[in-house]
């Protein structure tokens, strides 16, 4: 009779260890499942900041080298009667910047062929160090750009030198765009926890372009700025002109003043 009443006991303690395990069996598949949500919006995430990012180095390089190929194209073009050796150097520096842009289209449009371990090497990211060169290519489109510095220079990050150089791009490039002004004026001043970058003109300011929609300079630099630990501001001049001042951090110094 013992044994016959235990048996009861028994089933009991089985279903209930069975609900046990059950429940314990889809508690697990529900974490994992949302782990998998999880990871599936992360990627999501990470897509979209990528693809942001490549859609701003192609605004930022097509802007820039379609302005100053058209910049030169227009100087061609009213003197071609009366200076021909003028107009013949204005279309070689047109083909060396169709050239440039070509280059700069295919390393950028290459990084989205790149994958895992069969990437080939990069083309290193622009940076201040070639500033000169870019300043070079705006004065070759007319635009005269003078270039100060305050403070001893000190390495950047790469992703902030990318920026400051991209800033200084656009912001000429919306100098050559919309200023109607033939001058400009970069300006580095290095402190001990930052690089105030400041890009100004003294022209009539941006104009808009019946049945032209709006351009993405400023915003575009505003985040470049803002991803990068700083802050960009750009506004219409009081003696008239235009000024883009970014901040950007600097690396901690070390001690002894090396960076």
């Amino acid at each position: 009779m013992g044994s016959v009443a235990a048996f009861p006991l028994m089933a009991g303690v089985l279903g209930h260890s069975v609900r046990n395990r059950r429940a314990y069996l889809a508690a697990v598949e529900e974490r994992a499942r949302r782990a998998e949500e999880s990871r599936d919006g992360e990627a999501r995430r990470r897509v979209a900041e990528e693809r942001v990012r490549i859609a701003r180095e192609l605004h930022d390089l097509v802007a820039h080298q379609i302005t100053l190929a058209n910049a030169q194209a227009t100087v061609a073009a009213h003197l071609f009667d009366i200076r021909p050796e003028q107009t013949r150097k204005s279309l070689r520096e047109l083909v060396e910047t169709t050239g440039h842009a070509l280059d700069e289209l295919r390393s950028t449009v290459g990084l989205l062929r790149q994958s895992g371990d069969t990437a080939g090497p990069a083309e290193p990211a622009p940076g201040l160090s070639r500033l000169p060169a870019l300043l070079a290519s705006f004065r070759g489109a007319g635009l005269e750009v003078s270039v100060e510095q305050e403070g001893p220079a000190r390495p950047l990050a790469p992703g902030v030198d990318l920026t400051a150089y991209r800033i200084v791009q656009e912001a000429l490039t919306n100098v050559t765009k919309h200023a109607a002004t033939s001058t400009a004026r970069v300006h580095l001043a290095w402190s001990r926890d930052r690089v105030t970058v400041t890009v100004a003109d003294d022209g009539e300011g941006a104009v808009a372009v019946p049945g032209r929609p709006p351009g993405h300079g400023l915003i575009g630099m505003r985040e470049r700025a803002t991803a990068a630990g700083g802050q960009l501001s750009a506004s219409r001049r009081p003696e008239g002109g235009f000024l883009v001042c970014a901040e950007l951090p600097l690396p901690p110094a070390r001690p002894g003043g090396a960076p």
